[in-house]
């Protein structure tokens, strides 16, 4: 050891306060344990950390499911108005309002206020059904069919049901002094121009219900929202004009879905429909008149 270390471990040593050399006490210095625990050691170490696990879990799952709203069906609150289903943009039809939840509801207004409400599990998609709902109240065509999607043309009773299978099924009704009943059903094509405009369209939405549609919203949700366009203006390219209330039009420009129009194809390899029903939004306008 040279005269630099000496002086290091002297004040080394003064500083700890040890009175004897590092050398005479070097070799009692025990060895540090090893961080090898005893097989006993671990068990007790992993079952404190289940144990921990399950003190966590029940203080915060409680508190998770508290912070998580409850499920419930809107629409079985006794006090429903008009004025909350038009808000939540329920399907208004003749004097019956389709709306839906985890249940199918039909509710009969008089106009100003709710007078009567149905409400119904939610149906399964069978071509059978439609057969079945025939002759019966559109109330009770629910229970078989579910809510339809949105209303037929207006130059006739009919309300529409869309599926991803290239096809409408149309009801054909007729008002009777017990309400609206299903006279048939008839199967249409998507690409059928008479499946998805209504020339003749008298209920018109609102700039409000407008400002809902945005781009990349499918043809389908669209048309539930306000309904049928009026035209197409389209030379090569779609363009589907609506009529607003307040003289306004509002112009889509649409573009297909190329990804779900192949996604049908594969899955619908005998068909020969496709396109139409693959449809979204691609631009909004709107255009002022008068």
């Amino acid at each position: 050891m040279n005269r630099a270390e000496e002086k290091f471990l002297k004040r080394f040593d003064d500083a700890l306060g040890i009175s004897v050399p590092f050398e005479a006490v070097e070799g009692r210095i025990p060895s540090p344990p090893s961080r090898e625990r005893a097989p006993h050691k671990k068990r007790y170490a992993i079952a404190g950390m289940v144990a921990s696990f399950f003190v966590i879990a029940a203080v915060l799952v409680p508190t998770l499911v508290s912070l998580r709203p409850a499920e419930k069906d809107f629409f079985d609150g006794k006090n429903i108005t008009l004025q909350e289903l038009r808000e939540r943009d329920c399907l208004f039809y003749e004097d019956l309002v389709f709306a839906q939840d985890r249940q199918n509801h039909v509710f009969v207004t008089d106009g100003e206020q709710i007078v009567a409400h149905y409400a119904y599990e939610k149906a399964e998609y069978e071509e059978g059904s439609f057969e079945r709902a025939c002759n019966r109240s559109m109330i009770e065509a629910v229970e078989y069919i579910g809510i339809p999607s949105y209303a037929g043309v207006s130059g006739e009773l009919s309300l529409d049901y869309s599926f991803n299978d290239g096809r409408l099924r149309r009801l054909k009704l007729s008002r009777t002094a017990q309400g609206l009943f299903v006279d048939g059903v008839e199967t249409l094509n998507k690409e059928d121009p008479a499946t998805w405009f209504d020339p003749e369209k008298t209920a018109l939405p609102t700039r409000a219900q407008c400002e809902k549609i945005s781009v990349g919203m499918s043809l389908d949700e669209v048309v539930g929202t306000i309904g049928k366009p009026q035209r197409d203006i389209g030379y090569g390219a779609v363009l589907f004009e609506f009529d607003l209330e307040d003289g306004a039009v509002l112009r889509l420009t649409m573009a297909l879905d190329v990804e779900s129009e192949n996604k049908y194809v594969q899955n619908n390899p005998e068909s020969d429909i496709y396109g139409t029903h693959c449809l979204c939004v691609a631009a909004v306008m709107l255009i002022e008149r008068g």
